[in-house]
């Protein structure tokens, strides 16, 4: 959506949001992030003992997850990476017979600095492995090893899951190659930043996420999130931990499962999986607004987490052609609402170029409603 955002107040204790590639050395750097308290930051994924979600398993959704788990093991990889400044493993999905494997960009960014990558499949082999295409405000990339005739996963409908739905999350965490974890979709459209400090576009690195209880763990970066029937439908890619005091970012912090993992939806992904292919480079729709969460100090009517006030808008741009301001608060986008300048971001991404969608905003105590049409979002100088 080309928004700016607020610097906040990083509270210790809070909540962590972590990108879960099992790496050594230089990797992800630190970014604050999240709501207006201040307790959400994303940060490097460390690693750390699992943990299982609590409760049992009914013998019926154990089987259930068995065929799941069946079909899609054989188009799960684990991804080894290593450069001069970091090494570390990351999951993958065959998503063509051909070699090409989804990814998450940051499990794999280190071998576009003369780094390497070596793909191990569920039967032992492994390959050397190029990168086909990344792209970094979405973490998601394309690399491709030399074999044939392999087993490609199916996507599924990531569209159509509903919160409490049975989901299946596999990888190599702790680079324990092909594990098979079960949980439910927690929430839907979930807006999580998890930016690479080394990504140009962060302003935008903002996930429409999938929820999940399904246990990840660092190495499960990049591994399927599937439905009962072995269907994609989400790329995992991040965890929440909790953090202690006594660093700027909550200090020592548990970085492995607790019951919070965020995953990429699947019908995202394969596009931006396709384009990649395609072209090697994908492209987004935007807004052209630079935001800001409102506050209570906004000259707006509008209290702390209620919208996005809008602080500059591109010239020309679908904002300023659908006759919004600067100063307005925009408080809804297409059926989403928005609290925040990150939920604002996530809305805008979950359309396409070209989309017409109405936008909900306040201006002077009044609310309004108009059309705006996304445009391709320019690239970031």
């Amino acid at each position: 959506a080309t928004v700016a955002r607020r610097r906040r107040r990083v509270v210790a204790a809070g909540l962590a949001v972590a990108l879960v590639s099992a790496g050594i050395g230089g990797g992800v750097g630190a970014l604050v992030a999240g709501n207006d308290n201040g307790n959400t930051v994303v940060t490097t994924a460390g690693l750390e003992r699992s943990s299982s979600t609590a409760g049992g398993t009914s013998p019926a959704a154990a089987d259930t997850v068995s065929a799941a788990a069946k079909k899609i093991l054989p188009s799960v990889v684990t991804i080894s990476e290593e450069s001069s400044s970091e090494s570390g493993t990351g999951s993958g999905m065959i998503i063509r017979s051909d070699g090409h494997i989804l990814t998450n960009n940051h499990v794999v960014s280190g071998a576009s600095g003369g780094g390497s990558l070596t793909v191990t499949l569920q039967d032992g082999r492994t390959f050397d492995a190029q990168v086909v295409g990344t792209d970094p405000s979405s973490d998601l990339a394309v690399i491709k090893i030399n074999a044939s005739g392999l087993t490609a996963a199916t996507f599924g409908n990531s569209d159509a899951l509903n919160i409490g739905e049975l989901v299946v999350a596999v990888g190599s965490p702790l680079g324990l190659n092909g594990t098979v974890t079960s949980g439910i979709v927690s929430a839907l459209h979930r807006p999580v930043r998890t930016g690479d400090s080394t990504v140009q576009d962060q302003q935008n690195t903002v996930l429409d996420a999938i929820q999940t209880d399904a246990p990840i763990n660092p190495g499960n970066s990049g591994g399927p999130l599937v439905n009962s029937r072995g269907e994609i439908v989400g790329v995992n890619s991040a965890i929440a931990t909790v953090g202690g005091g006594g660093s700027p970012f909550g200090g020592t912090q548990q970085s492995g499962n607790i019951g919070v993992g965020f995953a990429i939806p699947g019908d995202y992904a394969e596009s931006v999986a396709t384009q990649l292919i395609t072209s090697g480079k994908a492209t987004h729709p935007y807004l052209g607004v630079s935001a800001s969460t409102a506050n209570e100090n906004a000259r707006s009517t509008a209290s702390s987490g209620t919208g996005a006030q809008i602080r500059s808008m591109v010239a020309g741009g679908p904002a300023q052609s659908a006759g919004l301001r600067a100063g307005d608060v925009i408080t809804k986008l297409g059926d989403r609402a928005v609290n925040d300048v990150d939920s604002l971001i996530a809305a805008v991404r979950s359309h396409a170029i070209g989309d017409e969608v109405e936008v909900t905003y306040s201006r002077d105590g009044q609310t309004s409603t108009v059309k705006a049409r996304l445009a391709l979002q320019p690239p970031t100088s």
